[in-house]
């Protein structure tokens, strides 16, 4: 791991949802999903906030260092549906 990486580091992800990552497609054997609305789903968005993650942290990786998560602690503040593009701040 490079110096470079240390407490604080802020990075910024935007990604424009597409209808497969909507609450119908997280689970479709699951009735209960199927039954929702089409916005994005949370599960998938804990996937999103993953790949931001790793996204701001791999400029400070050595050749061949990975990164898994531990912990998550999120907020989201409003149902997004296919088309609207998701921020996340990591």
């Amino acid at each position: 791991m490079k110096t470079t990486l240390r407490a604080g580091l802020k990075h910024e992800f935007r990604y424009q949802v597409p209808e497969n990552k909507t609450v119908p497609h997280l689970y479709p054997e699951a009735e209960a999903f199927r039954a929702m609305p089409p916005v994005f789903a949370t599960g998938f968005m804990v996937g999103l906030i993953e790949w931001a993650c790793i996204d701001a942290i791999q400029p400070h990786l050595d050749a061949g260092e990975q990164s898994v998560g531990t912990d998550l602690r999120l907020t989201h503040t409003a149902a997004t549906p296919p088309g609207l593009t998701v921020t996340v701040k990591v």
